[in-house]
């Protein structure tokens, strides 16, 4: 396991990466799907989806575990949501 320091530093990227992924959907909802927007938004979700793979090598969760809650979501929504997922 990662020491403390790095492991919070990680943790706090992670959190600002989720602030921004949302900042850019806000914009696309307020602004419409401009080109712009969207490239903005692939590229906050692509930091966040770095983060994520960190979080995995820092041993900090596991990914089989989040494709089984990735699962379970996608149910939810098939349920829930009028998304076809």
């Amino acid at each position: 396991m990662m020491e403390a320091n790095k492991q919070q530093e990680l943790l706090t990227i992670t959190m600002e990466e989720c602030a921004e992924v949302i900042v850019e959907c806000s914009k696309i909802k307020r602004f419409g799907p401009l080109k712009d927007n969207i490239q903005s938004l692939e590229k906050e979700l692509g930091d966040l989806m770095c983060m994520v793979m960190l979080l995995e090598d820092a041993g900090l969760m596991d990914a089989t575990n989040v494709e089984f809650a990735i699962k379970n979501k996608r149910e939810k929504l098939k349920k829930w949501s009028n998304l076809d997922v």
